[in-house]
């Protein structure tokens, strides 16, 4: 296979990033020892250790950008953060087992999210179609946030215990997740890829007014978010850009690390570099300690499996959380449906599952553009990391965000703007 230029570059990139994310895990350690971040140091083991990781690259060179590319390089990076930080960690398990069981499971995971990506049938919807599904789900989105104002508002701060202030029923809390994971995202990117700059803002701000609801970090990340990967995927290849988009946000937090050292709160450092990329990490470690020394799940943090079977815990965020005191700690399917559920020596064939499960995503989207992919998709991805996938695909609207994929005609940009151009403003424009 002869590499393209492209190619060599996404090769050099990524163990930039790896050299940038190692030197992030470091300063959190100092800066976040409460949080169990462990204090590392360049020893020659843990580098060595670490460097296996560099076997994924000729995959990330070699595949195509798809969904399950996205999926892929954001598991790549918890787990080689989980491995570096496994040769520091001072809890009682198997380190040696669960880096190489952590290894195997990034590994089947991505064997479907990354090369299984055969046609499906899709409905052929005309553009117009598409339009009043958008008007439905704009609409559908102000009557949550109207049934969610009407139980109560709260201003709080979305690390303390605002989020939880106000009680809502399970259906408008799952209803909520649905929008802000899935809905506003799609709706920005249907916008924004028509070049419809008034209606895309709008949708941001729609988003922000979901903040006084659910006090919830997600929010305030929307609207900075999605225009960045608006941008970076129609400035840099899709490839390219997906390994950016890890890259830069850690180059900035470093950046105000080192210029904002005697800020003993760390409010930027600790928003990028902490919650985005070292927390998916240390959930991985915590995990592995937690259910090294107590009962398996089996699959029963399920909310359907809970009614029916046994079940030794409650939700595991908190379960995590009453142990380790650093907050609510749910995790992605490589820890609960992974570690928790079926052990270490398991968790590859539970990540084999999971990813089969996530590259519908990648089937679905298969005809859409990268941009549109990315932008759309930039909430759930980090749901995927943060979330069980069982609660991702129902409660954070991923399988919506796969159904709404696999409507969407083809959109051709060029002779779609004309049309647009051309057309005065319609009712979509008008709700928003």
């Amino acid at each position: 296979m002869q590499l393209t230029r492209e190619d060599l570059v996404i090769g050099v990139t990524i163990p930039g990033f790896f050299v940038l994310s190692t030197a992030s895990m470091i300063a959190c350690g100092h800066a976040f020892p409460a949080m169990h971040v462990w204090r590392s140091g360049m020893t020659a083991e843990a580098i060595l250790g670490t460097a296996v990781m560099a076997v994924f690259i000729p995959a990330f060179v070699a595949g195509r950008f798809s969904f399950g590319y996205l999926v892929s390089f954001s598991l790549l990076s918890a787990v080689f953060g989980f491995v570096w930080l496994s040769f520091f960690s001072a809890f009682d398990y198997p380190h040696g087992i669960a880096r190489w069981a952590m290894i195997a499971a990034l590994t089947t995971a991505m064997i479907p999210l990354m090369f299984q990506n055969m046609p499906v049938w899709r409905p052929g919807l005309s553009e117009t179609t598409i339009r009043r599904i958008a008007l439905l789900l704009l609409t559908s989105s102000f009557a949550v946030l109207v049934a969610d104002v009407s139980h109560g508002v709260n201003l709080g701060n979305p690390y303390g215990a605002a989020r939880n202030a106000i009680a809502r029923p399970a259906p408008l809390n799952y209803l909520t997740g649905i929008v802000i994971g899935a809905v506003l995202p799609y709706l920005f990117a249907h916008f924004a890829s028509r070049r419809q700059w008034m209606q895309a803002a709008c949708v941001l701000l729609f988003g922000l007014c979901f903040y006084p609801v659910v006090n919830n970090k997600t929010v305030l990340l929307l609207p900075i978010w999605l225009p960045f990967l608006f941008w970076l995927f129609g400035r840099f290849n899709p490839r390219l850009a997906t390994v950016l988009a890890f890259l830069i946000p850690i180059i900035f937090g470093l950046t105000a690390f080192a210029v904002l050292g005697a800020d003993r709160n760390y409010v930027v450092f600790s928003a990028i570099n902490l919650r985005f990329l070292a927390i998916p990490s240390l959930a991985l470690d915590q995990y592995a300690d937690f259910f090294a020394h107590r009962d398996l799940t089996r699959f029963c943090q399920i909310s359907i499996l809970r009614k029916v079977t046994s079940c030794p815990y409650g939700e595991l965020g908190p379960a995590l959380g009453a142990i380790y005191r650093d907050g609510n700690f749910n995790a992605s399917f490589l820890a609960t449906e992974g570690i928790a559920s079926v052990g270490l020596a398991l968790t590859p064939v539970s990540a084999l599952v999971c990813g089969l499960l996530l590259s519908v995503g990648s089937m679905a989207s298969r005809h859409l553009p990268p941009r549109f992919i990315a932008v759309s998709s930039g909430i759930a991805v980090q749901t995927i990391m943060n979330v069980p996938l069982t609660t991702s695909l129902a409660s954070n609207g991923i399988a919506l965000l796969f159904l709404l994929w696999w409507l969407t005609p083809e959109w051709r940009a060029e002779a779609s703007h004309q049309q647009l151009s051309m057309r005065p403003i319609n009712a979509v424009a008008v709700a928003a």
